[in-house]
């Protein structure tokens, strides 16, 4: 169902996307598959790494004072905001976008 929204939106708008919008339903999976990814939501962590002016990859787990508040920072939240990160980049530097 939002795979053809954004197809919905990329036939509208076909200036907003990278890839030619869908012609047909068989062509949404593979539009949304090359057009688009699931992004992470920083969160805390966002928050306590833009309080502090250090970027979350280079954080550890722990405890963090803030200024008004104690930011307690998983491990496990940090690896999955650095894999979508480096995510992120894979996609930006596909030869698709003309970056390699």
């Amino acid at each position: 169902m939002l795979n053809g929204l954004v197809a919905d939106v990329a036939s509208n708008y076909p200036d907003l996307f990278f890839n030619a919008a869908p012609e047909d339903r068989e062509q949404i999976v593979d539009f949304c598959k090359a057009s688009t990814m699931c992004m992470r939501d920083f969160g805390v962590t966002g928050m306590a790494a833009a309080e502090h002016g250090t970027p979350f990859v280079s954080m550890k787990a722990g405890k963090l004072e803030g200024g008004r508040l104690v930011y307690d920072i998983g491990g496990d939240v940090l690896s999955s905001a650095q894999v979508n990160v480096a995510e992120l980049a894979d996609v930006l530097d596909d030869p698709a976008w003309g970056r390699s």
